[in-house]
C-alpha cells in the first residue's frame, strides 16, 4: 500500500489551525474565485460552471491539483448533485491529464473532510488529485524529513493548462 505522508506541511497547517476562524471573506479559495487579479488566478487551470481546478502551491507532490466548488461549503452533502458530479468529472479529468501531460504512474485523489482529518482549509471543501511515480518519495524524505520537489509551479502550470482548456465539461 502506498502511503502519501507530507510530514514538511506541519507548519501550514498548523498556521491553518491557530486561524482556525476563517470567515468566508478571508478564505482563500473563495478570494481566488471572486478575483478579478490575475496573480490570484495564475494557478487556475479550468473554471466550470460549480468548481475550479487549480495547482496546489503546496504541494505533496509535482502537480498536485485541488477541484473546490465555487461553493463556500464544507460538507458533501450541501453541496448541490450537479457540483458533486461535475466536482468528479474534474477528478476524473484531472487523472487522466495527469497521467497523459505528466506520465503519472499513479494517482491520489480524495478529500479531508473536516479539521481533524487533515483539511489545511476545513471550511471550503476541496478534493486533492496527486500524481505519483515510483521512487517520488526517498531518502531525503524519510531521512532528512525534507520533500524535494524539482518542477517549477510555472512550468507545470503551462504543461497542464492546454490540456485542462480542452476539456468541454
Amino acid at each position: 500500500m502506498d502511503i502519501l505522508y507530507a510530514p514538511w506541511r506541519d507548519t501550514y497547517v498548523k498556521e491553518s489551525i491557530k486561524n482556525k476562524d476563517i470567515i468566508h471573506d478571508s478564505c482563500v479559495f473563495c478570494t481566488i474565485i471572486s478575483s478579478k487579479d490575475s496573480t490570484n488566478q495564475e494557478f487556475v487551470l479550468k473554471k466550470t460552471e460549480h468548481a475550479i481546478v487549480l495547482l496546489n502551491i503546496y504541494p505533496y507532490n509535482s502537480g498536485h491539483i485541488l477541484i473546490v466548488p465555487l461553493c463556500h461549503e464544507s460538507d458533501l452533502e450541501n453541496i448541490k448533485k450537479d457540483a458533486r458530479n461535475n466536482i468528479m468529472e474534474l477528478m476524473t479529468s484531472s487523472a487522466v491529464i495527469l497521467k497523459k501531460v505528466l506520465q503519472a504512474q499513479g494517482i491520489n485523489a480524495g478529500f479531508n473532510l473536516g479539521k481533524v482529518s487533515g483539511a489545511g482549509v476545513p471550511d471550503h471543501l476541496h478534493a486533492h488529485v496527486v500524481p505519483r511515480w515510483v521512487g517520488d518519495a526517498n531518502f531525503i524524505t524519510v531521512i532528512g524529513n525534507t520533500k524535494t520537489i524539482s518542477v517549477d509551479l510555472k512550468r507545470i502550470y503551462n504543461e497542464l493548462k492546454p490540456a485542462f482548456q480542452a476539456l468541454e465539461l
